[in-house]
């Protein structure tokens, strides 16, 4: 599993893992787009789109990620179903993802907006393994 949802209030609260933070970006914009579309989907073959921000921590690169992923989510209904992140540092982020076109019909859930709320990336223990998570709000 690369997300759950976390009960909140009026907004919507993810939490997101990978096993290195370089794959916590990478499953990051897939499950976003599992979300919305609220669908699991892969293809063999789409377009790609480059990612590059730098900044002073890793969070607001995180979240300007997200910003980005979101905004051509909901503007160009694009999937995003495969991600690599090809330069990571604390600074730093240069990921490349794939996606295909969908269509504003096949949106099933409406997101705004990615707020800094909470937002930290951290590591934890789950089911035996050293997983890396940060907890996403969105505001719906």
């Amino acid at each position: 599993m690369n997300y759950k949802i976390i009960d909140h209030t009026a907004d919507l609260a993810v939490e997101f893992y990978g096993k290195t933070i370089a794959e916590l970006f990478e499953n990051s914009a897939v499950s976003l787009s599992e979300i919305i579309y609220e669908k699991k989907m892969s293809v063999s073959e789409g377009r790609e789109l480059e990612f590059n921000f730098t900044s002073d921590n890793i969070e607001v690169n995180y979240i300007d990620f997200l910003r980005e992923v979101l905004y051509n989510i909901n503007q160009n209904y694009y999937y995003f179903y495969k991600c690599k992140a090809t330069f990571l540092s604390e600074t730093s982020l240069s990921i490349k993802c794939s996606y295909f076109k969908l269509s504003k019909d096949d949106i099933r859930h409406e997101i705004k907006a990615v707020t800094y709320h909470g937002c930290a990336i951290k590591s934890k223990v789950i089911d035996g393994h050293e997983m890396y998570y940060a907890k996403v709000t969105f505001d719906i």
